[in-house]
């Protein structure tokens, strides 16, 4: 006897399987890509002194040899589990390339790595690259400075001097200003040379307040988002914690001393910070051994604090599981989703049916579980793709390198680089202010001031660098190892930025105020050396949406890794919006495992309106994608997809 209040299994199974089907081919219809890098790795082949080489054997000056990196290069393509013979684990004081064959795993869910791309890293030699150097060179300056005085055009900028005079915030924008790519009249020498591509436009111009006003104090440092560009410089989902639930079994949790509940346990923004003025790598020998692979021990941290300056963000992003930021913001966001109604719940995108019944409320949908595992999900599969494009595809060498590049040729010290890598390297040094033919050193520029730092750190003719006191232009680093052993494009915590955020933005009410979040937050924070909090000077009396802030986290933690010195500015935003695609694409798919008529909207990185539906069907025309610009404009999924890659003749149109 059949129990007919039980389901049909045979329906079930076959709706199940029709579910995958359809989920299948919609991502297996995203465009087709064909992965391109920057031609840097073809121009020099000789010496490869713009391409990562961290951990394979290095000459005095810095270069490896064609044969061993054609191994390394041969072995990262094919996927090669050997790595080419090429062992660096000689020992217990090497370290090894991380996850290099990642990117060749396939993905079960969301668009596969071989379906995003990024645009061809900066050419090595071109205005963008010299930007992003002299932006990492300015960021290792400014590293133990608070992010309140980074906002303020006055605040002298410690041990730093022009001709006796002391150096200001707004002395280093306006020499930032002076380089061809931020200034708004400049004509910067673009990838294919005096025009540059719509793409590369827009990197240009995230940099500026206005096309009127260019790069400002108040755009330093900043996000590519319009809310990373707004109010205090910290998102407060860094700084506050989750509200009192004192009253809600037990559980405790204070926004303004930065506790977060965490079931019936109380997590902490407060961190382990790193030691102030302790930089490394700033002379060769140092940097030679950390290209070699070296490891280190890890020096101890001792004060605990919140965020308060670059070097402490720089040590979150040093150590973070790197979802953390996210799966904190949402235990912040789901605490008030049983609240009163004037408080944030979870978005679930005015569905039509019964998702919204009286007698139910989210969880293994539209829930905590639903939401806090979704977040880890995004960020697996970003970090697969993320690590493609950087070892199967670019290969592009972090910033520690091309720093001791410009060291290296304005010191005479390039024995074996190719000839022509080293001119495209002079034209660097003289828009940064040094003249390779003179060896004169403009005073008052980003390279003048590097070596006043790195001068101050290794002391006066110690005779264990080949670079010159005045001309010692390494990079000062955040990491006692310097950057990671994968290379710098793209970047992976910028990529899980990008998808994590999306995901949050997808599924909780983003037009809402921070102060309907966070009760008892009535301004924009920020904290002293102490850790006492206090209001942000450069709040203006604003109280951002939820979107703004989650916007401004994603670029705190994907800008973080850029003021350790471990990344470029190209890195943060293409990977960014790399993660947000891989986000869009899983929740697509995820849109054909629901049974009822629903939706979900957000508002992309880049102003986009973007808004995911299902009629709860199975067939392959029951989920709409639907995109308009800032405009309002309709955008195509196919032309969305590849709107930063468009460029570069990456897109099979056929």
């Amino acid at each position: 006897m059949t129990n007919s209040s039980l389901p049909n299994t045979e329906d079930r199974r076959a709706d199940a399987n029709a579910r995958r089907s359809v989920a299948a081919e919609r991502s297996g219809d995203l465009p087709y890509l064909s992965a391109k890098d920057n031609d840097d790795e073809n121009r020099y082949p000789h010496s490869q002194p713009a391409s990562f080489t961290k951990g394979l054997h290095h000459d005095d000056y810095g270069l490896v040899s064609k044969t061993h990196y054609a191994a390394l290069r041969e072995a990262l393509v094919t996927g090669d589990r050997h790595m080419g013979g090429l062992s660096i684990a000689a020992g217990p004081d090497q370290r090894k390339w991380e996850s290099p064959l990642a990117g060749n795993y396939f993905n079960d869910i969301g668009a596969d790595s071989d379906a995003v791309a990024m645009a061809p890293a900066p050419k090595l030699g071109r205005s963008e690259l010299c930007a992003e150097m002299a932006t990492v060179y300015a960021m290792a300056l400014t590293r133990d400075m608070s992010f309140e005085d980074l906002q303020d055009k006055n605040t002298v900028i410690p041990g730093l001097n022009t001709n006796g005079n002391l150096v200001k915030i707004q002395d280093l924008v306006e020499e930032l200003r002076k380089l061809s790519w931020f200034d708004t009249a400049g004509s910067p020498v673009g990838y294919r040379g005096k025009s540059l591509t719509a793409h590369e436009k827009r990197r240009r111009q995230a940099a500026w307040e206005s096309p009127h006003e260019g790069l400002t104090v108040n755009t330093l440092f900043r996000g590519s988002t319009n809310g990373a560009k707004q109010g205090s410089y910290l998102s407060q989902f860094m700084l506050l914690g989750t509200n009192d639930l004192t009253k809600a079994g037990g559980r405790g949790g204070d926004p303004l001393n930065g506790n977060i509940s965490y079931g019936l346990q109380t997590t902490t923004q407060a961190q382990h910070v790193p030691e102030a003025g302790r930089d490394y790598m700033t002379d060769w020998q140092s940097w030679l051994e950390v290209q070699q692979g070296t490891a280190y021990d890890q020096p101890a941290h001792k004060v605990s604090r919140r965020i308060h300056t670059p070097r402490d963000l720089a040590g979150y992003v040093h150590f973070d599981a790197l979802y953390q930021a996210y799966l904190n913001a949402c235990l912040i966001l789901l605490a008030n989703a049983g609240e009163a109604a004037s408080n944030v719940k979870v978005d679930l995108g005015n569905p039509i049916a019964s998702a919204r019944a009286v007698n139910s409320m989210g969880f293994a949908t539209w829930g905590g579980p639903h939401i806090l595992s979704l977040i880890t999900e995004v960020a697996t599969r970003g970090l697969r793709a993320a690590r493609r494009t950087k070892f199967q595809v670019h290969r592009r060498a972090r910033p520690e390198v091309i720093a001791a590049r410009l060291a290296q040729v304005a010191n005479d010290h390039h024995k074996g680089m190719d000839p022509s890598a080293v001119k495209q390297i002079e034209n660097m040094l003289r828009e940064l202010g040094f003249d390779p033919a003179t060896k004169a050193l403009r005073k008052g520029s980003i390279l003048d001031w590097i070596q006043q730092s790195n001068l101050t750190t290794n002391g006066a003719g110690d005779g264990t660098s080949p670079l010159a006191d005045d001309r010692n232009f390494l990079l000062p680093m955040a990491f006692i190892e310097g950057s990671p052993m994968h290379p710098a494009y793209g970047a992976g915590h910028a990529t899980v930025a990008g998808a994590c955020v999306t995901v949050l933005k997808a599924f909780f009410e983003c037009e809402d105020k921070i102060s309907q979040v966070i009760k008892g937050a009535t301004a924009l924070y920020t904290v002293d050396a102490k850790d006492k909090l206090k209001v942000s000077k450069h709040g203006n009396g604003a109280d951002p949406t939820i979107a703004e802030e989650l916007d401004k986290l994603a670029a705190n933690i994907s800008i973080g890794r850029n003021m350790a010195g471990v990344h470029y500015n190209s890195d943060y935003y293409d990977s960014l919006r790399m993660g947000e695609r891989i986000a869009i694409s899983i929740l697509e798919e995820q849109m054909f495992t629901y049974d009822e008529p629903l939706s979900l909207s957000l508002t992309s990185f880049d102003g986009d309106l973007i808004e995911l539906g299902t009629n709860g069907r199975a067939a392959p025309n029951s989920v709409r994608l639907r995109i308009a610009d800032p405009a309002g404009k309709p955008v195509s999924r196919h032309d969305w997809w590849t709107r930063d890659v468009v460029d570069y003749d990456i897109v099979d149109e056929a």
